[in-house]
Parts: structure tokens; sequence; C-alpha cells
């Protein structure tokens, strides 16, 4: 009896984001996606389809120095995890981008839970997105936020 791939099920959602060069495999009956931040296969789940979208966006139109972003790590102090942190080039958080699957919906509560990471990592930008919408702001000093148009250019000329 042989088992059916995995990947001929599988529906990937087109996304706000442009596609690129996608490197996908299965690997013990699980569908895999090649992250470049990390250097190795990660499991494909919605969440993650919108992750690397996202980092390539941000990499490969925005301008976003591959080598300061940093993706799935635990927050300093607490148990929290956050999605993808771009430090600046003094190696401070300039953008946390917090990425949902796209059957997620963005809410305040959604955006209030990024500002709740931020409090310790304090990175002056948050980027909520669940690839088919997204939502950006900056935060300010006594921690309001205020939305922003577009997500900014990174800090510096360096790539």
């Amino acid at each position: 009896m042989t088992s059916a791939d995995p990947t001929e099920t599988l529906v990937l959602p087109a996304l706000i984001f442009p596609s690129f060069e996608t490197k996908i495999t299965t690997r013990d009956g699980i569908v895999r996606i090649y992250d470049d931040v990390r250097k190795q296969q990660v499991a494909l789940t919605p969440e993650e389809w919108v992750r690397q979208h996202c980092i390539h966006w941000l990499v490969d139109h925005k301008r976003y120095p591959l080598g300061r972003c940093s993706v799935e790590r635990v927050v300093r102090g607490t148990l929290q995890r956050y999605d993808v942190v771009w430090m600046d080039e003094h190696m401070r958080p300039f953008l946390l981008v917090e990425c949902k699957a796209p059957s997620v919906s963005l809410t305040e509560d959604t955006l209030r839970q990024s500002a709740w990471y931020n409090l310790t990592l304090q990175a002056p930008i948050i980027f909520l997105t669940n690839g088919r919408s997204a939502v950006v702001a900056a935060v300010d000093a006594d921690g309001s936020m205020r939305r922003l148009d577009d997500v900014p250019s990174y800090p510096g000329s360096q790539r």
C-alpha cells in the first residue's frame, strides 16, 4: 500500500505579498518549506506560509537585510515567542512582525497581542499580517500606537 503525497492535496492561498521561488519538500509525511533565516526546512503551516512570504517581501522589495532578521525566538524574560524581529544597525529591535494564518481575522485584539510582546522588545514598529491584509503601527515612547500606511524603510543604507 502506498501513501498519497501530502503535497498533492496542499492548497496554498494567494496572499497580498508577491510570490517567490519556494523550496517545498515532504519528509516523514510532513510538508516543509525552506526558511532562509533559520537555514532549514520547517513545517509548512498556514502561518508559516504567511511568514515566509512576508520575510521575502521585506528582503526583496523593502530591502531589509536578511542577516538582521530573527524568527520564532523566545522574548527575553518571558515565555512568549515572537514571529519575526528585524534589528536595526545598532542591533536593537526595529520591526516586530506578527504573522497569523490567512483564516485568522486581524482585530484590535490581535494588534494588542503584538503590542504585549513588544513591551519587552520595544520595537518602534509593529507589522501584523494574515497574508490577506496587514496593519502597520508605530509605537510611541508612551506605548501608544498610531497606524501607518506602510512598513517604513529599513534604517541606514546597509543591506
